[in-house]
């Protein structure tokens, strides 16, 4: 009985370090800058951009003692609206930074839904489709809108259909941040998305 108990434990041990391993990122430098994330498919955790002359980089990690996840990224859909939100959680210079996105007309509600990003350039216009780049959890001013292109390159289901894996391009300009033009350049994002980063809003 008690050799039984030590396996249950040990399998449980083995489970718990799967499932954090699977919700960390693995950063693969860029062969130009390796500062930068290369750009990948498989669900990586990673993502990263220059801002300016300035390095975003963000990388998904476990928070001790809490357990939880952070650089999670967040992913909101208001079905009325048809629009969505996706904020990229991440860091410049040591300071706390997100990239995010405002998208419209995706008919995008439910999880399962986000496949459909799969192959989608979408135009970020100041009109239905807009870009920003926030430090220290700073209010968003939300008529400076980035404008550019966010190409989603590849969406699919990861193996067990428990994640979706988002990978992608990004770039875009803010005419004015902090009294200065701001450009957001060579962004690439590769995350595993799970039902608990996907949240719904009728």
């Amino acid at each position: 009985m008690k050799k039984l108990h030590v396996n249950n434990i040990r399998l449980f041990v083995c489970f718990i370090l799967i499932i954090l391993t699977s919700c960390t990122s693995e950063f693969v430098p860029d062969p130009i800058d390796p500062r930068l994330p290369k750009y990948t498919e498989k669900g990586n955790n990673a993502a990263g951009a220059y801002i300016g002359d300035e390095i975003w980089k963000s990388e998904v990690y476990i928070s001790f003692p809490s357990y939880g996840n952070s650089n999670r990224p967040y992913i909101k859909a208001w079905q009325e609206q048809d629009s969505l939100m996706i904020v990229f959680s991440g860091s410049t210079k040591g300071t706390q930074a997100f990239v995010e996105f405002h998208l419209k007309g995706l008919n995008i509600s439910k999880f399962d839904d986000l496949i459909d990003l799969n192959g989608q350039k979408i135009s970020l216009d100041e009109n239905q489709n807009a870009g920003y780049y926030i430090e220290n959890y700073a209010p968003i001013i939300y008529d400076n809108k980035g404008i550019g292109q966010i190409y989603f390159r590849n969406v699919r289901f990861n193996n067990d259909k428990s994640a979706i894996i988002i990978s992608g391009t990004f770039g875009f300009s803010l005419s004015e941040y902090d009294q200065w033009p701001l450009k957001v350049s060579s962004g690439r994002f590769d995350y595993k998305i799970f039902k608990t980063d996907f949240y719904q809003d009728v």
